[in-house]
């Protein structure tokens, strides 16, 4: 009957970083009388392998499980990206409309300006200060038509172009 254990062999290696784990096979050895002794010397060291190899189906979720982590993050900034674009729409568009109203109030204050000095200018005409007199039919003054004219044709000739001796400009 033998025992596993696991031991550092070179703590030299084991104190410069590497860690090197060793299975030892200890045997006891028969007809030992001293008990603090070892029992055996080890007769066969084994290399544990580091590499765990994983199932297949196991393998495949953990390449699942990360896949899905590559496609969340890409949502959540993409999400991320749309909803600020959102905010920024929100706020051009409000920041339009505002002005859009100011712009309101200042085509009526015009319209009203222009209305009272239409007003103004006719109750000014109205006065007998002014010095107009309504309009009477019998002092209209009717012009007529002038008589039609021939037309005049005006031949044209092709021009030569001479060639430019420098450029005009840009």
């Amino acid at each position: 009957m033998g025992f596993a254990v696991r031991a550092d062999r070179d703590r030299i290696r084991n104190a410069k970083g590497s860690r090197k784990q060793n299975l030892v096979l200890l045997r006891p050895s028969i007809g030992s009388s001293q008990p603090d002794r070892p029992l055996a010397a080890p007769a066969e060291v084994k290399q544990l392998s580091t590499a765990r190899r994983l199932p297949l189906g196991l393998r495949l979720l953990v390449g699942v499980q990360q896949s899905s982590t590559v496609m969340t993050g890409g949502l959540i900034a993409t999400a991320l990206v749309i909803y600020s674009w959102t905010v920024y729409l929100d706020k051009t568009v409000a920041r339009s409309f505002q002005h859009l109203e100011s712009l309101k109030v200042s085509t009526q204050q015009v319209t009203t300006a222009n209305e009272t000095l239409k007003h103004s200018m006719a109750q000014q005409a109205e006065s007998p200060a002014a010095g107009f007199k309504p309009f009477e039919p019998r002092r209209a003054i009717f012009v007529q038509r002038a008589p039609k004219r021939p037309s005049v044709e005006t031949s044209v000739d092709p021009e030569v172009h001479a060639p430019m001796p420098h450029p005009l400009g840009y």
